[in-house]
């Protein structure tokens, strides 16, 4: 039975994890929705750990950008996967509409982001 609740893309952009001060730096997002994302990786890190998730939208401008805080919640030598816990209205929005335009069924989306006002 399937216990996603939000619709995941692939991203192919630069993104920055920083777990315990340490920033993780991955050339694409290999399933990112509005409720948390994963990135391959043979890095270790901490199952429970806080994190900062950074993705830079524009290169000319080093503030813009979406800055998500999560949870490190699988982390298994392959992959990490994060659960975002807290994000700021503005990032929200850049999110929801970096999901939105790359999503195969925008409509579900839609859905899921008039079902869903926050991250839970």
């Amino acid at each position: 039975m399937e216990k996603r609740r939000f619709t995941r893309i692939g991203f192919n952009m630069a993104a920055e994890l920083t777990v315990e001060e340490q920033i993780h730096t991955f050339s694409h997002v290999g399933n990112l929705s509005v409720g948390g994302c994963l990135f391959e990786t043979p890095e270790t890190m901490p199952v429970g750990a806080s994190c900062r998730f950074w993705l830079p939208l524009e290169p000319a401008d080093p503030e813009l950008g979406v800055e998500v805080f999560g949870e490190i919640i699988r982390c298994d030598g392959e992959t990490v996967s994060v659960r975002f816990t807290r994000i700021d209205p503005q990032s929200l929005f850049h999110l929801q509409n970096i999901i939105r335009y790359n999503a195969s069924d925008p409509d579900q989306v839609e859905n899921e982001i008039s079902e869903h006002r926050g991250l839970v």
